[in-house]
């Protein structure tokens, strides 16, 4: 009787497995933090939008949330404390540790996008081309730091501290850093204009 009852009985092991180790995608966005630079660097960190749509799509499936993942990742401003807060959430319910400030890494973020987005919008008479350029390079540089904080802590959260599910280039992906090349390559023409004939740009 007891072989029975162990025969037909629920498969206690199965559940006890779903509930420490989630089954299929991971609940946030995977990539490695290479991909992700060489990206918002030569789309000039246009690619933040695309980071912010897998996050939340992926979180709201994971979740089973009524939330719109596009109006997040197109006004990633608002949501970006928000997601990073999540993602601490749950390296805390798992156990794991990361040594970061998710509310700080945030606040960098908005902060710096909003600089930049003043920055550009300065007329060259109050903010010379150079100095500009050199301001509005620092704040992109805080900016995708701040996201690769918020990637490694999603990583970890996901399984794939490394990204390596997600380190590969794509076909569009290259597509994308050819199209990135050539746009700097332009800037980087346009900065040596600027010192070769300076006057052509005063006042």
């Amino acid at each position: 009787m007891d072989a029975q009852e162990n025969i037909y009985a629920p498969p206690q092991a199965s559940l006890t497995q779903e509930t420490t180790e989630p089954l299929g995608l991971p609940p946030f966005y995977v990539v490695s933090i290479t991909k992700l630079v060489l990206l918002y660097v030569a789309t000039l960190g246009f690619y933040t939008v695309y980071w912010f749509w897998k996050h939340w799509s992926r979180y709201k499936r994971e979740k089973k949330l009524d939330i719109w993942p596009v109006p997040r990742a197109i006004f990633g401003i608002f949501f970006a404390n928000s997601l990073n807060q999540e993602i601490d959430q749950w390296l805390r319910r798992s156990g794991q540790r990361y040594n970061w400030s998710p509310g700080m890494w945030a606040g960098a973020f908005i902060s710096s996008g909003i600089a930049g987005r003043i920055i550009n919008r300065i007329p060259d008479a109050v903010l010379p081309p150079l100095p500009g350029f050199a301001i509005g390079m620092l704040l992109m540089a805080l900016n995708v730091t701040s996201l690769v904080q918020a990637q490694r802590a999603a990583n970890l959260a996901s399984g794939d501290p490394d990204g390596r599910g997600n380190s590969r280039l794509t076909a569009a992906n290259w597509v994308w850093l050819v199209l990135g090349a050539l746009f700097w390559i332009v800037i980087g023409l346009g900065i040596l204009a600027v010192l070769w004939a300076p006057e052509l740009y005063a006042g």
